[in-house]
């Protein structure tokens, strides 16, 4: 019996719409359970995932990914079922993935982050009948963890595996033998659900997001057609694969078209720079950070860059400068827009002009409808800001939660981003903030971005972010976070520099602090809720005092980003 009530809802998107984009050829009955099988059968000797401490073939990866689909099979787990898994980045990462699609069962990663309340919020909204993550960790017990949180919810899970490793009460996929699976085992059909992913938290709880196989399917086509990725590239991913990037870029496009996956397990610019050199990679995906990271890192060493020809850089709002500063190093580096709902609203790529690469973000890619809407939700000309609506081909069917697809979705069906920005005449699309990034003093609404793209035009000014900080007269307080070379700024001389950049008074920030780093949630976005907590929730005088390097607002592993707008 399945343990999943929600697979089987209606699209929100309606039939008349989906039958649209079937006729363009945006939806296709390919099937993603064969990437790595088929993958094999053709180039079994070629490396499918490098990591630090070497290469995995096809061939290899195929027979790891096997395995894992037997211990599910054994245990009980059978088409439609949900599966839950906590895995770091690499190659067991990779051949769960693909057991679980190939079996015909939804794949549902959780982010390696999140603590015993997140993950107990994911296993009650998918209810799995099957968990798999690994035996042993240097921080943290994943296995206790998870039992620990079964004890609290309403549900059985049948299946407990270990990719590898023994624990009690757990199933070890080391004793699976080897061999094919058995007769008559299919992955999902297009247009069923075959994955779920939470978004990162940052403002609520994590939110499970449903996509079908048509949807990533057409993911898929798109960036590899947009981006020109074959099988002779290689390509460096340290997200996490449970996030959309990662799972798209770490393990979906190098499978689909036999290139090599880099994996790395944590985000190290240096690291990441010695895996380029050796592997000869050519493409990257990361957010801001770690563009800027990765490029200092490469000033720093003088390091050999010539086989890295692109750079896909979303997540996070993206200075144009750094767009201008990859290409002086041969780096072709673009913007794009997306999400966890809608993974690629946006697309650029390395034949773009320069200048429409660092000061946009991109074009609605192919399939994909966009609208701008004001606040009383009419739509506006070119060139003016609202928020950003999307349909397409590859949107989620829908959230795990009915409420949410309520407020998430206009009555006829367009995905409310959230975001403002604006449609040029020229079919180039500007993220200019997020609605609820906006500060309200007095009744007066800006947004944030804008003061940190200010602020960020400081030679001295690595990365900004803002927040409105509740307090002071007018209700919201400007505060603003930065990372600098120096550590002996004024608020007179930060106001100085919003004003010197065209904004009003209205908008220099109030309270501020100097830190060696701006937080980020697993995504690599901003972390807003972090950096609140740095003002305190009462300011008092001295928040506006510099702070030199204090201690990290985000200790431990940075994991690099994907495109997922948040919570």
């Amino acid at each position: 019996m399945k343990v999943v009530d929600w697979h089987r809802r209606p699209r929100v998107v309606g039939p008349d719409q989906v039958a649209v984009w079937r006729e363009q050829g945006f939806v296709t009955d390919e099937r993603i359970g064969y990437l790595l099988e088929h993958r094999a059968a053709k180039w079994p000797d070629r490396p499918g995932v490098i990591t630090e401490s070497g290469s995995i073939s096809f061939a290899q990866l195929a027979a790891r990914s096997a395995a894992i689909a037997r211990s599910l099979l054994e245990g009980g787990v059978q088409p439609g079922d949900a599966v839950c898994w906590l895995l770091p980045t690499g190659a067991d990462a990779v051949a769960t993935a693909a057991a679980i699609w190939r079996i015909g069962a939804i794949s549902s990663p959780i982010v390696p982050l999140y603590g015993p309340r997140e993950i107990r919020s994911v296993l009650d909204q998918v209810r799995p009948t099957g968990i798999v993550t690994f035996a042993t960790d240097p921080r943290r017990e994943y296995p206790d963890e998870f039992d620990d949180a079964l004890k609290d919810i309403s549900h059985t899970v049948n299946v407990r595996l270990l990719t590898s490793g023994q624990r009690a009460g757990w199933r070890s996929a080391d004793v699976a033998g080897t061999g094919g699976l058995p007769a008559g085992v299919v992955p999902a059909a297009p247009d069923d659900p075959c994955l779920v992913l939470f978004t990162s938290g940052t403002e609520s709880e994590p939110k499970g997001v449903v996509h079908s196989v048509a949807a990533l399917q057409h993911e898929l086509r798109t960036t590899i057609s947009e981006w020109g990725v074959t099988f002779r590239d290689r390509m460096v991913m340290a997200s996490p694969m449970t996030h959309i990037t990662g799972l798209l870029q770490g393990f979906m496009i190098p499978s689909r078209v036999g290139a090599a996956a880099v994996l790395m397990p944590r985000w190290d610019p240096e690291l990441c720079v010695d895996l380029i050199e050796r592997t000869g990679a050519t493409y990257m995906a990361g957010a801001t950070p770690f563009l800027r990271e990765l490029l200092a890192a490469y000033a720093a060493s003088g390091r050999d860059r010539s086989a890295l020809r692109q750079y896909c850089c979303g997540g996070a709002a993206v200075p144009p400068a750094l767009i201008r500063s990859a290409q002086e190093l041969g780096i072709a580096a673009y913007r794009l827009w997306g999400m966890t709902e809608l993974p690629t609203a946006t697309t650029a790529c390395e034949l773009d002009p320069l200048e429409l690469r660092a000061e946009t973000d991109g074009t609605p890619a192919p399939g994909v409808s966009l609208r701008v809407l004001d606040d009383s939700g009419h739509p506006v000309g070119p060139g003016e800001v609202g928020e950003l609506q999307l349909r397409g081909p590859e949107m989620m069917l829908g959230y795990i939660r009915e409420e949410l697809n309520e407020r998430g979705f206009t009555p006829d069906g367009w995905l409310r981003t959230g975001d403002l920005g604006w449609l040029g005449e020229d079919g180039w699309v500007r993220i200019s903030g997020r609605i609820k990034d906006i500060i309200n003093r007095g009744g007066e609404k800006f947004s944030t971005r804008e003061i940190e793209q200010a602020l960020e035009a400081h030679p001295d000014i690595r990365a900004a972010a803002v927040v409105g900080v509740p307090g002071g007269r007018l209700g919201e307080r400007i505060g603003a976070a930065i990372v600098s070379t120096r550590s002996d700024w004024t608020l007179e001389e930060l106001g100085r520099t919003v004003t010197g950049a065209g904004l009003s008074r209205h908008k220099q920030p109030e309270l501020f602090r100097v830190v060696p780093a701006l937080p980020t949630n697993a995504t690599g976005k901003i972390n807003k809720k972090a950096l609140l907590e740095l003002f305190g929730p009462e300011t008092g005088p001295d928040v506006g005092a510099p702070q030199g390097a204090g201690p990290d607002p985000n200790p431990g592993p940075h994991p690099a980003p994907t495109s997922d707008r948040g919570a």
